[in-house]
């Protein structure tokens, strides 16, 4: 099977990009599965939260054809099979002309490439999004990061062929009555599958300590679901 490359992608900072991401990373590698995981942003966030150097010029000469990615570093966790990683960083800022992103990673094995998008950096979603298989695209239940959202569905929709997407709504707050109606609203307003993360202390306390997403709890058995899916459009396309 090839690589299934899936972007994590919303315009607006704090929406549950690197978490998504670092979950989605935890979830198939407890699975057996090979995953190289691309931080595309120019902050670092998934390459410091697994305290990998955060400088993104190794990734930004891969991108820009000016090296090969034949040893890729993994990161390893006591609670999880190790994970491949192309850290992000400041360098990744500026880069024009770059390759094929499918193109410069053809020869990395993995199951699952998983690229962390910035925030705020149209022309890196864009990029991301040319590779991918699947767009996640991530908000919060508020109004300025569904408006994100909503840009990246229309600019993924415009892809040929098109990415397959899908709306990942983060930190869902049950005890609120507007974050538990949101799934629908958001559905019916963009016509594409909306799915949850609910919010999680101990997502939240592992992350924070550097660890990966616990494989248990109400996060976790939301990546479940999302991951879930994901795999219904591999089948969908074998």
């Amino acid at each position: 099977m090839k690589p299934r490359f899936i972007a994590m992608v919303g315009r607006k900072g704090g929406v549950g990009k690197t978490a998504l991401t670092l979950g989605l990373a935890a979830h198939y590698a407890r699975k057996g599965k090979r995953v190289l995981l691309v931080d595309l942003d120019p902050q670092g966030s998934t390459s410091l939260a697994l305290g990998a150097d955060g400088t993104g010029g190794n990734l930004a000469a891969v991108l820009l054809g000016d090296a090969k990615p034949e040893t890729v570093p993994c990161v390893t966790f006591f609670n999880c099979p190790p994970i491949a990683l192309l850290p992000g960083g400041p360098e990744l800022e500026n880069i024009n002309a770059a390759c094929p992103l499918w193109e410069s990673l053809a020869d990395v094995p993995a199951d699952y490439v998983l690229i962390d998008c910035p925030p705020g950096h149209a022309d890196l979603d864009r990029f991301a999004m040319k590779a991918a298989d699947i767009v996640l695209a991530c908000c919060e239940p508020h109004r300025l990061a569904i408006a994100g959202a909503a840009r990246v569905l229309d600019e993924a929709r415009a892809i040929k062929p098109r990415p397959r997407c899908a709306v990942v709504l983060g930190r869902l707050d049950e005890r609120r009555g507007l974050d538990t109606a949101a799934p629908a609203l958001l559905a019916g307003a963009f016509s594409v599958p909306v799915l949850i993360v609910r919010q999680d202390a101990t997502l939240a306390l592992a992350l924070n300590a550097g660890s990966l997403p616990p494989a248990s709890g109400r996060a976790a058995a939301d990546i479940e679901t999302v991951c879930r899916w994901i795999d219904k459009q591999t089948e969908r396309e074998a």
